[in-house]
């Protein structure tokens, strides 16, 4: 067992280089490569490693990798390369996990995959004619790693401030979104806890003729905090608490309290490759309004419970995101909503991948709504939600590509997109 972890080991901090002094490599000797990574700079990965095909289909790859990325405790992103062997390397898999740091540049967090991304391909190289040009080195001695425990001086707390600002103006019209907000957060193996507080406004501004202007604002105040508790591999109990205050939704304030239990049929660890979670909260929520609803109230009390299901898996073949939530009121039984938000896309066949998306709500549960009938302005600049049964938007993509396997050569010249055109 112990030559095995430092076999390992010599893997994972192995730098590797090429040279092509000694002898010429035809393209086609080459492992054939593909990423399967929809927010990756594929052109920084094809100009920084020259010793693989990189191919434009996964079944046309000898070695096929999936990077996923999750958002950790301290707000940094953790990211986890699954390579997976085909064709002459089937069978020979493996996985790679990056952590980066929470304030770290788009530029590090992409260095970082590469380092990790050469250092996961040298178990298949080795099996290669490559294996004659390589060299490397061990960085690290085996003496010179302290075997103590972290000494955190923020005991694992992490604190992240956010503002956002974008706007646009031309001669007829103005229209200003600002957003601040921050968050408190402590994650450890087995506790979680997040406190958020946000405050976004929206104005807008048309001018119609020469004495006529329409005006639109908008406000909103929203605050959380959830404590979550670990109850082993497959079993988590938290407590939630909300504050909301919106213009648009007629609420001058409402706050929430839910207890909750989630159960994850697949083991925690395996998160960012697939997720079955069964989500089941109750609790009570006060809700004030600035105007009188169509209920003739103008604060009340609501008893809601509330329903998740949520599905999540990440194959070679594409990546299924399905949820499901219904909400009931225990003292409003007549009323619920229930919304399904399918996500999902795939790779049936060499150069087609299909994607579609969805959000379908049933809604029966408007109780902001306010009584005074909404002016055509506030309707025009969606100031004020109006009642509805249902909600929908939906998505659908398809594309197929054949021709040349390959998809080695970088060229960005007149690169532009639509604007420039």
């Amino acid at each position: 067992m112990k030559l095995h972890g430092t076999l390992i080991f010599l893997l994972l901090i192995t730098k590797t280089s090429f040279s092509q002094d000694d002898k010429q490599f035809s393209r086609e000797q080459l492992p054939a490569f593909f990423l399967d990574c929809d927010v990756c700079d594929q052109t920084f990965f094809l100009q920084e490693i020259s010793y693989v095909n990189f191919v434009r289909d996964r079944a046309l790859a000898d070695i096929y990798s999936l990077l996923t990325e999750n958002i950790v405790g301290n707000g940094a992103r953790e990211y986890k390369l699954f390579l997976i062997g085909q064709n002459r390397f089937l069978g020979k898999n493996d996985t790679l996990t990056l952590k980066a740091l929470p304030n770290a540049a788009d530029a590090e967090n992409r260095d970082g995959i590469l380092n990790l991304m050469k250092k996961g391909l040298l178990k298949y190289l080795v099996h290669t004619d490559l294996i004659h040009q390589i060299e490397y080195k061990i960085n690290v001695a085996g003496d010179a790693v302290s075997k103590e425990q972290i000494k955190d001086n923020w005991n694992f707390w992490t604190l992240t401030f956010d503002s956002r600002l974008n706007g646009e103006a031309n001669s007829n019209q103005r229209n200003l979104n600002m957003r601040y907000g921050f968050i408190i957060n402590r994650t450890t193996e087995n506790t979680r806890t997040e406190t958020g507080l946000s405050y976004g406004i929206n104005n807008q501004k048309f001018k119609i003729d020469d004495s006529t202007n329409v005006a639109g604002h908008q406000s909103r105040t929203g605050g959380y905090h959830f404590l979550a508790f670990t109850a082993g591999k497959h079993l988590a109990v938290g407590q939630f608490a909300t504050f909301f205050q919106s213009t648009q939704q007629n609420l001058s304030n409402s706050f929430s309290y839910f207890p909750a239990v989630e159960y994850n049929l697949f083991d925690y660890k395996e998160a960012s490759r697939r997720q079955l979670r069964l989500i089941y909260r109750a609790g009570v929520r006060f809700q004030k309004y600035d105007e009188t609803t169509i209920y003739n109230l103008n604060s009340e009390w609501l008893y809601p419970h509330a329903f998740v299901i949520q599905w999540v898996q990440i194959e070679k073949w594409g990546t299924i995101n399905l949820a499901a939530v219904g909400w009931h009121y225990l003292n409003q039984r007549k009323n619920y909503s229930t919304s399904v938000y399918p996500s999902i896309s795939f790779n049936p066949a060499k150069g087609l991948r299909i994607g579609f998306w969805g959000d379908l709500s049933i809604v029966n549960d408007q109780f902001h709504i306010r009584k005074k009938e909404a002016s055509v302005n506030e309707i025009l600049l969606d100031q004020i939600e109006l009642k509805t049964d249902y909600m929908l938007s939906f998505g659908f993509n398809i594309s197929y590509t054949f021709g040349s396997r390959y998809n080695n050569i970088v060229n960005v010249r007149f690169d532009l997109n639509d604007g420039f055109w």
